[in-house]
């Protein structure tokens, strides 16, 4: 019995600091052995689910990224378009811009009578009796970019406003 007295006389001489921190000592003990616990089951559960597996069939999906992945690997072309003759010569003489007219047909040049700008905004008189000339050289034209003011931006974009109210 002198072991229950000191075990009672131990516990009143604790303070309520000591009770919690016992029992908190005592609860994260039970968390880690529940943590544990569950760790093992749950990788019980994923080697039977990886020996019931069955193999998945093939999607279509997967069927497309495989026949992409061939095709990838292979280097085909494949195109999913069918031509006709009339549009494939189209296609092959098609012209996208008026430069690359010029640029596909010997570097020809337009022959400008005179150039004026009025503003920001440059007016050219074709000159009809000689009309294109054929470039010599095969340097690039440089082109000056021309920058309007701040305040020039914003009365234009006013004066566009302005229309715009004025059409609706």
């Amino acid at each position: 019995m002198k072991i229950f007295t000191d075990i009672l006389n131990f516990l009143k001489s604790l303070a309520f600091v000591d009770y919690v921190f016992f029992f908190a000592v005592l609860v994260l003990m039970i968390l880690v052995i529940t943590l544990f616990y569950f760790i093992k089951i749950n990788d019980d559960v994923l080697e039977s689910d990886k020996k019931k597996k069955k193999p998945k069939e093939e999607t279509q999906e997967m069927q497309i990224v495989k026949e992409i992945n061939e095709a990838i690997a292979h280097d085909e072309p494949r195109s999913n378009i069918d031509f006709t003759d009339y549009e494939k010569d189209q296609e092959e003489k098609a012209i996208i811009s008026y430069d690359e007219l010029l640029k596909q047909d010997n570097n020809y040049e337009i022959n400008y009578e005179k150039e004026e700008y009025l503003d920001d905004l440059s007016v050219k008189k074709f000159d009809l009796d000689h009309l294109v000339t054929r470039k010599e050289t095969d340097e690039k034209p440089i082109f000056k970019g021309r920058v309007i003011s701040f305040e020039k931006e914003e009365a234009f974009l006013q004066a566009l406003k302005q229309l715009q109210n004025g059409l609706q």
